[in-house]
């Protein structure tokens, strides 16, 4: 080992201390997001085999013996993973599973001392997200941990953007995202299918602007240079403008923010008649 490995270290309120080496590459594997594990075990058990495999994947571990404070401190601290190390088919074994499992942790990870078929059925049935052997070598260990941890974070991803309307309506203007049909007060827009996705991309956003580049991202699966798309969208936007003027009534407008982008609102005598109708 050099100098120059990074190393962590865990202090368990049983007394143990894990040090430990570990691979940046498994790190890498984690989100960023700093993780927090409770290790309990039973009195006849040992976890101290873990806390090498928690402090190489960067997480910081409480160590201790399952006792009757056990399952308030994890209720209390809600931690991305409780870790039992005990024999599922014994009955304190089984009571641990069963209380951990009722408490707000994020995963259960169930280390199976019995190291049995009934022992890994127990522990799932009572609540378990996984189960382990105590002589499952590290790399399985540490393969378990990444998978369960990840799942655990999967819901702090960046929410997904609502899903779009089948419709989408800005002043008389509708389209259809179905029949992929704009229509002006009940008048058939003829858009060939670039133009038809410009228009929808901004009718989805009225009123805000958006940049050439946005626009163009929006509907192709390429990368455009602010001039491609500056000079791409200005042809567009001209003949979208000249079919919406071919329309018998106006109530919608593409307006041209300088230096920024596109906008498509409603005209000031459509909001007026929307404003009578109501």
């Amino acid at each position: 080992m050099t100098t120059s490995t990074p190393m962590r270290v865990i202090h368990g309120t049983n007394g143990h201390i894990g040090l430990a080496a570990y691979r940046p590459e498994f790190g890498a594997q984690l989100p960023r997001e700093r993780c927090v594990a409770v290790v309990l075990s039973s009195p006849g058990d040992r976890s101290t085999q873990l806390l090498p495999v928690l402090a190489g994947l960067g997480v910081t571990a409480i160590d201790r013996f399952f006792d009757g404070e056990a399952h308030r401190i994890v209720a209390a601290l809600r931690p991305e993973l409780a870790i039992l190390v005990c024999d599922p088919t014994q009955p304190e074994g089984g009571e641990m599973i069963r209380t951990i499992a009722a408490s707000r942790a994020g995963r259960l990870l169930v280390v199976d001392t019995g190291g049995s078929a009934a022992g890994t059925i127990a522990a799932l049935e009572l609540g378990a997200d996984a189960t382990l052997s105590d002589r499952d070598d590290a790399a399985i260990v540490r393969a378990t941990l990444t998978s369960l941890l990840r799942r655990v974070h999967s819901p702090h991803q960046p929410n997904l953007p609502p899903a779009e309307p089948q419709q989408l309506r800005v002043g008389a203007l509708t389209i259809d995202r179905d029949t992929c049909e704009a229509r002006h007060d009940g008048e058939l827009v003829p858009l060939t299918r670039t133009e038809f996705q410009i228009l929808r991309h901004l009718a989805s956003r009225p009123g805000k602007v958006q940049s050439p580049g946005k626009i163009m991202s929006a509907i192709h699966e390429y990368t455009y240079t602010d001039v491609e798309a500056q000079q791409a969208v200005k042809v567009y936007i001209r003949r979208i403008r000249r079919k919406l003027a071919d329309c018998s009534s106006q109530s919608v407008e593409i307006l041209n923010s300088r230096s920024f982008g596109y906008r498509l609102q409603a005209t000031s005598a459509a909001e007026l008649v929307e404003e009578s109708a109501a």
